[in-house]
């Protein structure tokens, strides 16, 4: 990775359309040399074989935590040491941190505070210089999930959704997100995110 490449991770909820988005803009930048960054579930083969997402204890969760500090490291491997423009992630490692920070809110289990210690400890090199947040309504999760995930999932949970959305309003002072309406047509959010990271590549080029 040189000094003027960017790191852009695309987040919001399950269902919101992170990949459509993804997909696009490596459409859209095809001039460019991008390093795409597949999702963590997709990287290991399924997310059975990622930990409980739901966790009893903060020992389990710290557990967990671990292991996906360790799954960042290797899916970003590549495209942190690759010659490229843009690395695009598909999640970051704020994810961590949104899911802790709705969990706790969902079941009172205190492990948000433990989780931001150890993701600042790990010193991840792969935290984004923008996030493109895809905002998506609660009946939209439900409309597009069509069976990916039961009825009883946290990931299509109103009260867990909303967590996630608060975490991400609550750090915009500290890091440059983008919010885009994911209910919009996909070719419209592509022009939006493409625009925002053109403008953060010129910049990046300037310094």
């Amino acid at each position: 990775m040189n000094s003027q490449t960017v790191i852009v991770a695309v987040e919001g909820p399950c269902c919101a359309g992170k990949t459509t988005l993804s997909r696009g803009l490596l459409k859209a930048l095809s001039q460019l040399t991008i390093a795409h960054v597949r999702c963590y579930a997709d990287f290991v083969g399924g997310g059975r074989f990622l930990p409980n997402p739901v966790p009893r204890t903060l020992d389990e969760d710290a557990a967990g935590l671990k292991e996906l500090i360790h799954i960042e490291r290797a899916r970003t491997e590549a495209a942190l040491h690759a010659e490229s423009d843009l690395i695009l992630l598909d999640r970051g490692p704020n994810t961590f941190l949104a899911h802790r920070h709705a969990i706790e809110q969902v079941t009172g289990l205190q492990c948000f505070g433990p989780a931001q210690r150890a993701v600042a400890e790990a010193r991840l090199p792969s935290w984004p210089d923008l996030v493109l947040y895809l905002d998506v309504p609660q009946a939209t999760v439900h409309e597009r999930n069509r069976g990916k995930f039961p009825d009883d999932s946290i990931f299509i949970d109103a009260q867990f959704n909303a967590g996630i959305r608060s975490y991400y309003t609550e750090i915009t002072g500290d890091q440059k997100i983008m919010w885009l309406d994911a209910t919009l047509d996909p070719s419209e959010l592509v022009e939006l995110a493409q625009a925002q990271v053109r403008g953060l590549l010129t910049t990046a080029a300037a310094n």
